[in-house]
Parts: C-alpha cells; sequence; structure tokens
C-alpha cells in the first residue's frame, strides 16, 4: 500500500476533470491501485453532483437528446468488437496499471529503452499535453541517477520496485513531487530495478560535478 499520495488539491482537480492530461493519466494510475485515493475522489465526484443540482437550469438544443445516445451507440458497438483484443492484451501486460495500456502496449522489459548508461534508462511516453513531458524511469538495482534538482516540478509514481534518497524510502505505488527546493539522489533499491513514471514541465538540473556536464543534452 502506498504511503505517499496526491494532495486534496489535484484529486479535487481529477475528479472535476481539470488536470493536464499527463498528470491526469499520472493520477490515474495511482488510483488504480490506492483504495483510499478513490474514496476520496468519490467524494469529491459526489460533491461536484451536489453542486450541479444546484445550478440553474440551461436551455440546450432539441437534438442534443438524439446525438448523445447515437454517440453511445457507437462506443458500445466498438466496445463489443474489441473486448477479445482487450482482454488478450491486459493480461500480457498485467503489472502495468490500466490507464497507462493506452499508451505502452508492451511489458516493460520489451520497451525500446534509451538512456547514456545502462543502469539509467528512460522511455519516452508520447501523450498529447503542451505543459508536461512524460517518461518512463528504469534505475538498475543498487544503482542510482545523478544528484540533482529540477527547473521545475516533477510528478514521479513508482510503478515497480523501490528508491530512496537522502530524506525517504519510496515503494511500489507512492506518489512524490520534486521541485526547485528539492535536491536529491535516487538510488534503487539492490534487490529490484526500479520503474517509475515521471511527469515534469521542466528539464532536470544535474548539480554534481559530472552532472553538470550532461545538462547541455537534457534540454
Amino acid at each position: 500500500m502506498a504511503n505517499y499520495h496526491p494532495n486534496d488539491e489535484l484529486l479535487m482537480s481529477f475528479s472535476a476533470g481539470q488536470l493536464p492530461n499527463a498528470l491526469g493519466l499520472m493520477v490515474a494510475c495511482h488510483l488504480d491501485n490506492c483504495p483510499a485515493c478513490r474514496e476520496k475522489v468519490k467524494t469529491y465526484e459526489s460533491l461536484g453532483g451536489d453542486i450541479l443540482a444546484e445550478c440553474e437550469e440551461v436551455e440546450v438544443s432539441s437534438s442534443l437528446l438524439d446525438k448523445t445516445l447515437a454517440m453511445l451507440d457507437t462506443v458500445e458497438e466498438n466496445t463489443v468488437t474489441s473486448a477479445l483484443f482487450e482482454e488478450a492484451a491486459n493480461e500480457k501486460l498485467s503489472s502495468i496499471p490500466k490507464p497507462l495500456r493506452r499508451f505502452i502496449t508492451k511489458d516493460y522489459d520489451d520497451l525500446e529503452w534509451t538512456g547514456m548508461s545502462k543502469s539509467i534508462r528512460e522511455f519516452l511516453v508520447n501523450i498529447d499535453d503542451d505543459q508536461y513531458t512524460t517518461k518512463l524511469f528504469r534505475i538498475k538495482a543498487g544503482h542510482e541517477l545523478p544528484e540533482h534538482t529540477h527547473e521545475g516540478n516533477e510528478f514521479t509514481l513508482v510503478m515497480s520496485g523501490s528508491f530512496s534518497d537522502r530524506t525517504c524510502d519510496y515503494n511500489e505505488g507512492d506518489f512524490i513531487l520534486a521541485d526547485q527546493s528539492t535536491t536529491h539522489q535516487p538510488r534503487a533499491s539492490k534487490d529490484q530495478d526500479c520503474i517509475c513514471l515521471a511527469v515534469m514541465d521542466a528539464p532536470l538540473k544535474m548539480t554534481g560535478v559530472f552532472g553538470r556536464m550532461l545538462n547541455p543534452f537534457l534540454r
């Protein structure tokens, strides 16, 4: 069970559909395995429904109902057609949270990882989002990222394994926010590779002697 969770502001924004695509996906992945946060989101959605119920009625087009029903029929047909394929894909990607399977169609071990080191690899997740870049990072067991800080906000979700830095230990399902005040050097546990989903609005900024040489390549 996760020890670190999205704050209430993020969960409220998620329930209202107001998060950017990448950040909304990350929160959805956390919710996939966090009953406590799912209950909070249900509460916020219920409150949102109560607020809508108190709003004044607005007149809509007389054809809106027919258009909506037609769209639902199309969705139902597509759902039935693809049901068997989706079931097979879910079995293959059982280690990947369901919300992420739209963007990752292979198991972690089969992804085309890239990077400048065999112990630190990354995979770009292509999500339509003008504000955030989304990546998977894979840290080999017992290895660590170079010491770094952040030029903006970086949200991290531990997908598999665990890592630690100077302040805490983070395990599968933990949701972490790092910003310009954070300087750390995450190290994967010795017994398992650590895979994290990272959503960031600015590049990392390496702070060590060797790390500073890498900064031009991170732009």
